[in-house]
């Protein structure tokens, strides 16, 4: 069976920069990624720093994306991206992939996702990210694959 996607259309929806009363929303949904490592330290800098990207349903906390600044070799990398499980397939994800763009401070934006990641890869090709290349050594026999895409 074929899973549909469902639009982001409620009017109660929000995107906005996280604050330090959002860090343990953000740790929570941080919890449910199977990255393997913890990431708390750095999620809780990313607050503080004003990189992470907030998606609210009607005032609660479905969705993050960390966009730093000229990080990947002077461009702006999103380096991660998180949707709630009960929240997936209704367009969270490209609706901040589209913000983060929006807010980049380089014409050109990057990423990166495990080959394994076949819904991120698909958000992304869904949403017109080019293919730039392939990275191994980081998560061993998994190996990241980078994307980026011109904001103007």
């Amino acid at each position: 069976m074929k899973r549909q996607t469902v639009a982001v259309t409620a009017t109660r929806d929000t995107v906005r920069r996280a604050t330090s009363e959002d860090l343990d929303a953000v740790l929570e949904l941080d919890r449910i990624a199977p990255v393997g490592h913890e990431r708390a330290p750095l999620l809780a800098a990313r607050v503080r720093s004003g990189e992470v990207i907030l998606f609210e349903n009607q005032g609660r906390v479905s969705g993050y994306a960390v966009l730093r600044p000229h990080s990947f070799f002077g461009r702006d990398f999103v380096e991660l991206l998180a949707v709630a499980a009960s929240e997936r397939r209704h367009g969270i994800a490209s609706l901040l992939l589209r913000q983060v763009v929006g807010l980049s401070s380089t014409i050109r934006i990057f990423t990166s996702t495990n080959r394994s990641n076949t819904p991120m890869i698909g958000v992304l090709e869904k949403e017109g990210w080019q293919f730039s290349g392939e990275l191994e050594g980081i998560d061993e026999g998994d190996p990241e694959l980078v994307y980026y895409k011109d904001s103007a």
